[in-house]
């Protein structure tokens, strides 16, 4: 086998690998997550779903504190001009991939909020767990080497998978 074969092979691996735990992690952890109290009423869901993206948004937030800290570092202050070093390239892709999977994750955790049976309202919070480090695993994976953004990045893209697909079910 080529190296480029193998390379892509393993990658290949390593991302399913990756979202089958996650999905794994999800299906066994989700019937130990209680209810949260007093969250019935349509309001009240949608409270719970703003408390919980406070969560990726201080991933978010903690990552654009990155890229200034890089910008800081490198003293490359003129974002047209000034040279990019390796480090901030790095940053500003996780950044950018972790907006674009917010963007996925918040509104369809929105709406799981909104269509849930109360009883399972807990996996909210496995959701966004589970989110959350998937984001974090992915900035630590990619400042290893790009090749290591693959675990959080299929972490990712499987809780998006469930809580989007989930959503998508009950909605129809």
């Amino acid at each position: 086998m080529a190296a480029g074969t193998r390379l892509i092979a393993t990658a290949a691996g390593v991302n399913l690998a990756s979202a089958a735990v996650t999905a794994a992690l999800f299906v066994l952890l989700a019937p130990l997550m209680a209810a949260p109290e007093g969250v019935v009423a349509l309001q009240a869901r949608l409270a719970l779903a703003a408390r919980l993206s406070i969560w990726p948004a201080l991933v978010l937030f903690a990552m654009v504190a990155g890229v200034m800290a890089v910008r800081g570092r490198f003293q490359a202050f003129n974002p047209v001009e000034d040279t990019e070093s390796r480090a901030y390239r790095v940053a500003q892709r996780v950044l950018s991939n972790t907006v674009e999977q917010t963007l996925i994750f918040l509104p369809a955790l929105t709406a799981l909020s909104t269509l849930l049976p109360v009883a399972s309202l807990g996996v909210l919070a496995l959701a966004t767990a589970l989110f959350v480090v998937g984001r974090l695993l992915f900035w630590a994976g990619y400042a290893v080497h790009p090749y290591a953004r693959a675990p959080g990045m299929a972490m990712t893209f499987a809780v998006n998978l469930i809580v989007l697909g989930w959503a998508v079910l009950l909605a129809v």
